[in-house]
């Protein structure tokens, strides 16, 4: 029995972490069978659970580290396994210990910057709000009815700031009173829990929850499909409870009330792809494609 105790403590740590739903699995493999990964790679989350189950899970190893929490797994599990939060908790007993693959090293440099600049890119915290120059967007004060909250991509990645760019034309063509906040912010920090960072989320989420009540915000939207995940659906355990829309949410109710219009045709197919965070993860199929 004593050979047992080590096996039996990780185990506890592990549903300690956050996960207990590992011991429903039956190893029917259908979580092999639907995984992405295994279209290029070999990845089994079948095994990772018996191990966990037995404790005998190498926590050091890079395997915990593959599973991109695109929620296939869980979909499709017939007995209601909870594989990403085992495996989140993996990370976490991972991150606690110290013990990274080299693999997964260099995320220690986006967690500090997250850290200290409340953004995964090592950018300026104060440069936070620069996407949105010339475009006249005001500073969300009180009395404002929609916070607009881009994520940090969109914030800082010349590429894709189009997209929050974007956004603040068309909620001022459907006629909405929205701000932006700047610096006041942080990341979401959703993939930051993901990655089993649990303390640095948490104070991510306390420095947004500051700001939202700071500036008496009343609902928020938002671009992001893990931004929109975590501020609905987590959020409200640390306090949040104001309505989160997903940009797709909000055109799609103007776009049923009148007051978005397209006024031309496209004559080219569009070919939709669901983040799995906005699909599966969140349940908003419908609406994407009646835009």
């Amino acid at each position: 029995m004593e050979a047992l105790t080590p096996y039996r403590e990780i185990v506890e740590e592990i549903k300690a972490k956050g996960s207990d739903t590992f011991k429903l699995c039956y190893q029917c493999g259908l979580c092999d069978a639907v995984c992405p990964w295994n279209e290029f790679t070999t990845f089994s989350m079948r095994r990772l659970l018996r191990e966990s189950a037995f404790g005998f899970v190498q926590i050091e190893k890079e395997t915990i580290w593959r599973c991109t929490t695109c929620g296939r797994c869980w979909k499709w599990c017939p007995r209601g396994v909870d594989q990403i939060g085992m495996n989140v908790a993996l990370r976490r007993l991972a991150t606690e210990y110290g013990v990274l693959p080299q693999a997964v090293k260099p995320v220690r440099t986006a967690i500090g910057s997250i850290t200290s600049q409340g953004n995964p890119l090592r950018e300026d915290r104060a440069a936070r709000a620069r996407w949105s120059e010339g475009l006249g967007v005001k500073t969300f004060e009180p009395g404002t009815d929609y916070l607009y909250f881009p994520c940090c991509y969109t914030c800082y990645d010349q590429r894709l700031m189009k997209v929050s760019r974007a956004t603040v034309k068309v909620l001022d063509h459907i006629g909405l009173d929205f701000g932006i906040l700047g610096e006041e912010v942080n990341c979401c920090g959703e993939s930051v829990r993901k990655i089993g960072e649990e303390e640095v989320y948490k104070g991510l989420v306390k420095g947004n929850l500051k700001a939202f009540v700071d500036a008496e915000v009343k609902r928020v939207i938002v671009s992001s499909p893990h931004c929109y995940y975590t501020m609905k659906n987590e959020y409200p355990d640390f306090g949040l409870h104001i309505p989160v829309l997903s940009i797709v949410e909000v055109l799609y109710q103007a776009l049923k009330e009148g007051r978005l219009r397209p006024k031309n045709p496209y004559p080219r197919k569009v070919i939709y792809h669901d983040p799995c965070y906005l699909g599966r993860h969140s349940g908003l199929y419908d609406e994407p494609r009646e835009l």
